[in-house]
């Protein structure tokens, strides 16, 4: 049996229950600052067709993720695949923690198109340089408009947040950065191990230079974008308070939970997610159990949605052909 030595070897196999338990305490924390008569009162009364509007455009998100993964991949994979895959890894992330979800990702994709391991790591990782800037535009999207609500320069944040993700992928996939990192790691084998992963991830981004393949990105970023931001209003909307909230609530709602299922705590950011809405709509007038309510709800949305694309993913699929090498 192999045995763990060190400190660093020791907080990585403990890491996953001090996460934990952070969770917990996010959980009990915010369990005890709120009444759960007014939880209950404010439960009462909600418009479920927003709810499930808010679904249906979850499930386009998700559509929308597949299909850019997809586009990242390149040619020779269907998109159906893809969407399965994709589908699989939203709903392990409700179970698996510390990011448990897209190892689930990765692996469905291995076993379905029998890529190698390299050619997935990358596009994932290149995957998530779109995710960051979907952050970087809300970021800008909230800052721009206000913080607390008030009108401001939306479309000039939006831009500077647009300008700040396009640099971060030409740096990438950039030749000058390519040689100074290689000069870095010539003579050093210990350098030269992250100068071959750095290599497969500049390979995947240098092939999305395509002039055609960069539009279709970028329109489907904007549409998870608004998708989002919409999603999280539906679920705004189903509440009689939500009515006359300005358009930067659910721009605070979007950033913040999706910064709370970067932090992984506990599975399906429970906590974190409670957290954050609350967060995000104290500057609106919403007390936390408004906001809690608010979160439980967005939460039992984000589950039932999941769940039942995980279960449409997990049909049996047709036989896909091997992917191109």
């Amino acid at each position: 049996m192999t045995r763990i030595e060190g400190p660093a070897g020791l907080w990585k196999a403990r890491r996953s229950w001090f996460l934990a338990a952070g969770g917990l305490v996010l959980l009990v924390g915010v369990g005890a600052r709120v009444s759960w008569s007014q939880v209950r009162a404010a439960l009462h009364g909600l418009a479920w067709p927003w709810l499930l509007l808010a679904g249906a455009l979850t499930a386009i998100s998700m559509g929308c993720r597949a299909w850019r993964l997809s586009a990242v991949l390149g040619k020779g994979l269907s998109f159906p695949g893809t969407w399965r895959c994709v589908s699989l890894g939203y709903f392990a992330s409700l179970f698996l923690p510390l990011g448990g979800g897209e190892l689930v990702k990765a692996a469905a994709l291995r076993h379905r198109f029998g890529l190698p391991l390299t050619r997935v790591g990358t596009a994932l990782a290149v995957d998530r340089m779109f995710d960051i800037a979907l952050l970087l535009a809300l970021l800008g999207a909230v800052a721009g408009h206000g913080w607390t609500g008030r009108p401001g320069t939306v479309p000039l944040a939006l831009g500077i947040a647009g300008l700040l993700a396009l640099a971060g992928f030409l740096a990438i996939s950039g030749r000058a950065l390519r040689g100074r990192l290689r000069q870095w790691a010539a003579g050093k084998p210990r350098r030269r191990i992250w100068l071959d992963r750095f290599e497969e991830i500049h390979d995947q981004a240098a092939a999305l230079r395509n002039v055609s393949l960069l539009p279709r990105l970028g329109l489907l970023q904007a549409a998870i974008f608004f998708v989002d931001v919409l999603s999280a209003w539906c679920c705004l909307l189903a509440f009689p308070a939500g009515a006359g909230l300005p358009f930067a609530a659910p721009l605070r709602v979007a950033l913040f939970v999706m910064l709370a299922f970067a932090l992984p705590l506990l599975p399906g950011g429970l906590g974190s997610h409670q957290a954050a809405v609350i967060l995000a709509l104290t500057p609106f007038g919403f007390g936390p159990a408004e906001a809690l309510s608010v979160s439980l709800v967005g939460e039992v949305v984000h589950v039932a949605t999941l769940t039942t694309l995980g279960t449409l993913a997990l049909a049996r699929p047709p036989r896909e052909p091997a992917a191109p090498k």
